[in-house]
């Protein structure tokens, strides 16, 4: 797995120290958009320490199975959420990946509650 690179959470979310202008603009572009879905998805994965597949995120979001898998890839997109390396069985037997939630999505979620 990839070392996380340094992010300064002092300005937008996301952003690496010393980030030029427009690595700021686009961190302030994004972080509005982890709302509805996105965050609960993200919430699921910060309750999960050990993680969660994707059907155990639908579960715990109440949500459609299509509706979720694709805001894990947007959150992984995003640096928050990344695959643990471990795998699931789900109902239809088939193997899943386990999501954790990063660093940065645990300090997303910090600011998000101030």
């Amino acid at each position: 797995m990839m070392a996380q690179p340094e992010l300064d959470f002092d300005r937008p979310v996301l952003v690496h120290k010393n980030a030029k202008d427009t690595e700021r603009l686009a961190a302030e572009f994004i972080q509005p958009k982890v709302t509805g879905l996105r965050l609960k998805t993200l919430q699921s994965l910060a309750a999960a320490p050990s993680g969660l597949s994707s059907s155990q995120v639908v579960q715990k979001v109440n949500a459609y199975e299509y509706s979720v898998k694709p805001r894990l890839t947007e959150l992984q997109n995003m640096g928050l959420v990344v695959d643990s390396g471990e795998r699931a069985t789900n109902l239809r037997n088939r193997q899943e990946v386990v999501w954790q939630i990063t660093p940065a999505g645990t300090e997303f979620l910090r600011g998000n509650n101030d």
